[in-house]
């Protein structure tokens, strides 16, 4: 092993070379044309797997790259927040106030309280 190899890798290429070993020991009981049939079946699969492998982590990393640069340009992703209801701004004034608990705040809104909450942080937060 390479210096600096982890614990886990290390168990992989023993999982590797056991591996190999089974294969060896299967194919050498076989005719040796089968043999080398079943040896290029595998190697095609295996190499088939590999370029799946890396054609998917390209896409996975071409995504990423698409969606930082959509972020970037400021769009938004997901539902858009529904609209607040009439006398939302009052009721926030008069929790932020103390002449409301954010349960009656929520509740005169017809709003959760958490969403009450929520909107309230985001509507502060755009507001400077």
């Amino acid at each position: 092993m390479p210096y600096g190899s982890t614990a886990a890798q290390e168990a992989e290429a023993l999982q590797m070379k056991e591996l190999a070993a089974e294969i060896a020991t299967r194919l050498a009981g076989l005719e040796p044309a089968r043999s080398k049939e079943l040896l290029s079946s595998f190697v095609t699969e295996l190499f088939l797997a590999v370029a799946e492998e890396d054609r998917r982590a390209d896409r996975r990393r071409r995504q990423a790259e698409g969606i930082a640069a959509a972020k970037a340009k400021g769009v938004r992703f997901g539902r858009p927040a529904p609209p607040l209801p009439e006398g939302f701004d009052s009721c926030r004034q008069a929790w932020r106030e103390g002449r409301m608990s954010l349960r009656q705040a929520a509740r005169a809104c017809g709003m959760p309280a958490s969403t009450f909450h929520d909107a309230v942080v985001r509507q502060e937060r755009a507001a400077g």
